[in-house]
């Protein structure tokens, strides 16, 4: 059997590939709660000091969520998600997305999650949702917008188009753009960088005190509510689950705007 996320470490850094190349590095069920669980355990590792996040193969980090793998309900998936998620945000050592290819999506919002991302000449960033019919989730929103700002991140979300590496670059989206067969040995080199050079413990509180300073702009409970209504109208409207649908079946939608 495939294994859905594997890891290896490199000295003090933990290297953890998704490894779906032939469905586009898309995230099923398994991948998320993978994800999620050797998060968990790299919390408990006191070697391992900085985190590398890549896609298997050379033209995908990922694709976003898989809503079709076979045998794993949209339930299951969403948990997955959430879990896969909160797990990086609670990760504390630096985190390193090493971004060789499109990054759609889950792939996104996970390489926006991260500390840093490095991106091959040949990388894409995009939230097509609006193309089908659904809303990017509000969390998601927020980090990208804490990240590159408003008109940036109307850009993406509204047009639902895919940024190349370079535009990428000047939205404020990505860190470094690099050669396509520089990538690896730049990125690994980084992370070595971080896990070797620095101190784990300031690493550590230095990323720890950022996020504590970003929770003063943390969202109240009645604007969540409302979020969550606005995305849940869009996500469960006829538009919403016609997008999907055309997607799986490969045909442009006919959206109705009901």
């Amino acid at each position: 059997m495939v294994e859905e996320i594997i890891r290896k470490d490199d000295g003090y850094v933990a290297i953890l590939t998704i490894n779906r190349p032939d469905r586009r590095n898309a995230l099923n069920a398994d991948a998320l709660f993978g994800i999620g669980d050797m998060l968990t355990d790299l919390k408990k590792d006191d070697n391992i000091r900085a985190l590398v996040i890549q896609g298997a193969g050379e033209k995908v980090f990922s694709s976003g969520v898989d809503l079709s793998a076979a045998g794993q309900s949209v339930e299951r998936t969403m948990e997955g998600l959430e879990y896969c998620l909160n797990s990086l945000i609670d990760y504390p050592y630096p985190i390193i997305a090493m971004i060789q290819g499109a990054a759609i999506g889950a792939g996104l919002d996970i390489s926006v999650i991260s500390d840093f991302r490095i991106a091959s000449e040949k990388a894409k960033f995009g939230a097509t949702l609006v193309k089908l019919g659904r809303i990017y989730y509000y969390t998601a929103i927020k980090r990208l917008m804490d990240l590159v700002g408003l008109m940036a991140a109307k850009e993406i979300l509204l047009t639902g188009r895919l940024i190349e590496a370079k535009r990428a670059m000047e939205l404020g989206l990505i860190n470094q753009i690099v050669p396509h067969d520089e990538l690896s040995n730049t990125t690994y080199s980084f992370a070595r960088e971080l896990a070797e050079e620095n101190a784990p413990i300031s690493m550590r509180a230095t990323k720890m005190t950022i996020h504590k300073l970003l929770e003063h702009r943390k969202l109240d409970d009645q604007l969540e509510s409302e979020l969550k209504a606005l995305a849940e109208e869009a996500n469960s409207s006829e538009d919403g689950v016609e997008g999907v649908m055309a997607m799986l079946e490969k045909r442009k939608p006919n959206f109705k705007g009901k």
